[in-house]
């Protein structure tokens, strides 16, 4: 890829004169805004946020070479934060997009003004990182099961499983599929949990009990080694669990308030 990554759209949520907040999609977002569905999904997910600040939401940058790590892709948001509001600001991650928050705030901390990282950790699980290198290599090879694959450790739910797999396999290829490989492969080798002691904004991780991706000890041991950090397992949930919980919103827009206020 000849073209500079970068982040092509934002869609906004929350009052236009409130503090500014980033938000990092999970995967497989695409480059693009959501539509339809996606859109009243991702209100919801910002519903919390979106009640203390202007919520600015975007996804994976385009363009991204294959031998970008994460901390390559984190200054692509860093680059943005510089750009567009030229101070500190709240971030907000989920799942892969709370890794990219994490390494951010790791590496350039006097970007972060405060963090929650929701259904994140600073590395993947063992049984997460399995999942996602099989999507990735199904990804690779143009497969319509990559979608499904992933689908299925983001619920982790026996009973949906037949179902999930089912209907993976209508979902649209994504945009841009080397730019997501590339950033799947760069969350394979993330791990951030010996620069925590870096990051200087107060932040707020929300784990699920039974998430395969970022199971509920490593949010434990990544709060433990953060120097401001509030932790909270919601028990039960999956990964995709998450943002479903019914505290979740309330949860975030109380400790976004409690740092404002």
């Amino acid at each position: 890829m000849s073209a500079t990554p970068g982040i092509l759209a934002t869609a906004y949520y929350g009052d236009a004169d409130a503090e500014p907040l980033l938000f990092i999609r999970a995967l497989p977002a695409e480059i693009d805004n959501p539509r339809g569905i996606d859109r009243v999904a991702e209100r919801f997910i910002v519903r919390g946020p979106s009640r203390t600040h202007r919520v600015h939401a975007v996804g994976r940058p385009a363009f991204l070479p294959l031998d970008f790590d994460m901390s390559e892709i984190a200054a692509v948001y860093g680059r943005l934060i510089r750009e567009r509001f030229g101070r500190p600001v709240a971030v907000m991650g989920l799942s892969t997009g709370a890794s990219v928050a994490l390494q951010l705030a790791v590496d350039q901390p006097d970007l972060v003004k405060t963090l929650v990282i929701a259904a994140g950790a600073a590395r993947l699980g063992t049984r997460g990182r399995i999942l996602q290198r099989r999507y990735v290599s199904l990804l690779a090879a143009n497969d319509r099961r990559a979608y499904a694959e992933l689908a299925s450790g983001t619920l982790n739910s026996r009973l949906l499983d037949p179902l999930v797999r089912l209907f993976g396999r209508i979902v649209p290829q994504p945009d841009d599929p080397e730019s997501l490989i590339a950033l799947v492969r760069a969350e394979d080798a993330y791990d951030v949990l010996d620069g925590l002691h870096r990051v200087t904004a107060p932040t707020l991780i929300l784990s699920g009990g039974r998430d395969v991706f970022y199971p509920p000890e490593v949010g434990r041991e990544t709060a433990r080694r953060l120097p401001r950090a509030t932790h909270i397992v919601y028990p039960g949930r999956p990964h995709g669990g998450v943002p479903l919980h019914p505290h979740f919103a309330g949860d975030i827009a109380g400790f976004l308030r409690a740092q404002t206020g």
